[in-house]
């Protein structure tokens, strides 16, 4: 049986007790046995992705880098795009793919990444990384399509990642669209403090603009 722990006990004594309970220390060395294997598994997975993206001359060695040591990667993209649709990696390495699809240079792939995470219902890593992908890419012509997906109440909570991305684009018709769902179970918390500091704004610049008139 695990030992309990006191509130009372400074930092040094409690790490004290927890090197001398047995239990704790099984569990802490199965806990760090799977961390290692889980990094190992989405390191091997990774190697034929760099491999494509070297040879399309984005030299890395992880896809976790990817963002930091290039500001932009057009060429980077079909290769991408190509590794998610294929599949098959773990949850953690397809989220990330999905996300590096979220920039303006992957608008082309909108309706692909679209497909994509309206048939990936259960792989919650992958779903919200193409959320944030359709959103961050998306231009005036996707805004009808991401209404259409922001409204799908079949995603639940990855939803609301829409709601920033539609005020954006569609600014006056993105507000009315938001103002829309204000009381919607998933989307009503986000959607109304977005009102609320819509209208803290306007408030104060209302302010400023009397005061400028006096």
């Amino acid at each position: 049986m695990a030992k309990k722990y006191t509130h009372a006990m400074d930092a040094g004594e409690f790490m004290a007790q927890l090197a001398q309970d047995e239990d704790y220390q099984r569990r802490a060395r199965i806990a760090e046995a799977d961390r290692q294997r889980r990094g190992e598994e989405r390191r091997r997975a990774q190697v034929p992705i760099a491999e494509a993206l070297s040879k399309a001359g984005y030299p890395i060695k992880t896809i976790w880098t990817m963002e930091s040591e290039y500001d932009r990667y057009p060429g980077a993209l079909p290769v991408i795009m190509e590794h998610l649709e294929k599949g098959g990696y773990p949850g953690t390495v397809m989220g990330k793919l999905a996300r590096l699809m979220a920039v303006k240079d992957a608008r082309p792939y909108w309706d692909r990444l679209r497909a994509l995470y309206e048939t990936h219902i259960d792989e919650p890593q992958l779903a919200e990384g193409l959320a944030d992908a359709l959103g961050r890419s998306a231009g005036k012509e996707q805004f009808d399509g991401l209404v259409e997906l922001l409204r799908d109440d079949s995603r639940d909570d990855v939803r609301v990642m829409f709601i920033s991305e539609i005020i954006r684009i569609g600014r006056e018709q993105g507000w009315k669209v938001i103002e829309s769902v204000a009381d919607d179970p998933v989307l009503g918390k986000e959607a109304s403090y977005r009102l609320h500091q819509r209208d803290l704004r306007r408030r104060a610049k209302a302010r400023r603009d009397a005061r400028r008139n006096r």
